[in-house]
């Protein structure tokens, strides 16, 4: 087994949770994961946007057109209690309308599968993968959700559950606060660092109330991709070399 501590965006091991509990949040944008880039400009040469309303349906108008979505990704985590930030890499997949993977390639292995009834963990164990039997990780758990309805444009429900305010300049940044007091006791505060014309996103940025923070950048996409069957299969999920063979000839 090949297993990495605290590298997932919330902080615990696969197959442990933080918070009893489920708290479902309708809708945030962190299915705008359309780019490969790194944020490079700083944050004091952003200017707020007095209403964000015009930004939102913008947002919508681009996100409900997509059917899939295949992303490359590099993931670090910050803690207070170590000097340098641990480091993963993985693949994440979203299709329509509400399935979603996040997978972990390196330096461990582990799936995290999610739809709108059920959420599924694995992890390769002596070169086999195995279906865990413990709770799913609170935090990422309304992370996937969230990506998937962003997925499906529906962005109606966000005013209700998170407070939201945007800065653009040489980037865009969407910074969202979550309104209800226990999801702000794990989650301070989520940020999606765009292109300036909102077009596509270069990073997520999950900041917690201690001052832990998980970097999600984005270093490769592929929209509107054929996902082949089993991807997201919570019994047996199809390998991702198999599903880098399918959509390899996408956009």
């Amino acid at each position: 087994m090949n297993r990495h501590p605290d590298t997932n965006p919330e902080g615990a091991r696969p197959g442990t949770s933080r918070a009893p509990g489920a708290i479902r949040i309708a809708a945030t944008l962190t299915s705008l994961l359309l780019t490969c880039a790194t944020v490079a400009a700083a944050e004091e040469t952003l200017q707020p946007v007095a209403d964000p309303g015009p930004v939102l349906q913008d947002l919508q108008k681009k996100m409900s057109s997509l059917t899939s979505v295949y992303l490359e990704f590099d993931q670090e985590r910050t803690l207070k209690l170590f000097t340098e930030p641990l480091k993963c890499e993985g693949v994440m997949l979203i299709d329509r309308p509400d399935q979603i993977r996040w997978e972990t390639t390196a330096p461990y292995q582990s799936i995290l599968l999610g739809n709108h009834k059920s959420v599924a963990q694995f992890e390769r164990t002596d070169g086999a993968w195995k279906k865990l039997k413990l709770g799913f990780p609170q935090m990422l758990k309304r992370v996937m959700e969230q990506m998937t309805l962003m997925h499906q444009g529906k962005l109606d429900a966000l005013t209700r559950d998170f407070t939201i305010s945007v800065a653009t300049g040489r980037v865009a940044v969407v910074t969202m606060v979550p309104r209800d007091e226990s999801v702000r006791g794990m989650l301070a505060s989520l940020e999606i660092w765009m292109q300036p014309d909102f077009s596509a996103t270069r990073e997520v940025v999950m900041n917690e109330p201690g001052g832990d923070r998980t970097r999600i950048i984005f270093r490769r996409e592929k929209r509107d991709v054929k996902i082949p069957p089993g991807a997201f299969d919570q019994t047996k999920p199809l390998d991702m070399a198999a599903i880098k063979a399918a959509v390899g000839d996408g956009k």
